[in-house]
């Protein structure tokens, strides 16, 4: 119901600006003429963001935050040897997550082509991943 709603609104937007720009007054057309500029910059500005958002990815940006989070994990896990394995399983679990979300990144990588590269996705794993971490660290701290 809102998706139709939001392309009926397009539309309408659409319509406006062509009609306004063929048919309205100087004024109008000025204006029409002044959305259409700002459109293109910011069109420009969302290609800049996916182009340097692609050249940090190509450079590893995400490898550091999963090897810092896979070294903390595993430091973690080598303090607690020797002291029950209360929490053995979720930093097991942790572990597992950051390996599956390793060898995605490296998937993209290899398939990444010239185009924009969708980081959404491995954005969202990686801050889910952290958090999991946070809570098991805060959880582990009031049990001691």
């Amino acid at each position: 119901m809102i998706k139709a709603l939001l392309k009926l609104l397009v539309i309408l937007v659409i319509g406006i600006l062509i009609y306004n720009y063929f048919l309205g007054t100087p004024q109008e057309k000025k204006g029409v003429e002044k959305i259409v500029k700002e459109f293109k910059d910011f069109g420009g500005s969302v290609a800049d963001l996916l182009k340097s958002e692609k050249e940090k990815f190509d450079k590893g940006k995400y490898d550091d935050a999963l090897s810092k989070i896979g070294n903390t994990l595993k430091d973690l896990k080598e303090s607690l040897k020797g002291q029950g394995e209360a929490y053995s399983n979720d930093i097991n679990d942790l572990l597992e997550k950051k390996e599956q979300l390793s060898d995605e990144l490296e998937k993209m990588e290899k398939n990444a082509k010239d185009s924009g590269v969708d980081t959404s996705k491995v954005k969202e794993q990686l801050r889910s991943l952290l958090e999991e971490t946070q809570r098991l660290l805060s959880e582990m701290e009031s049990g001691k």
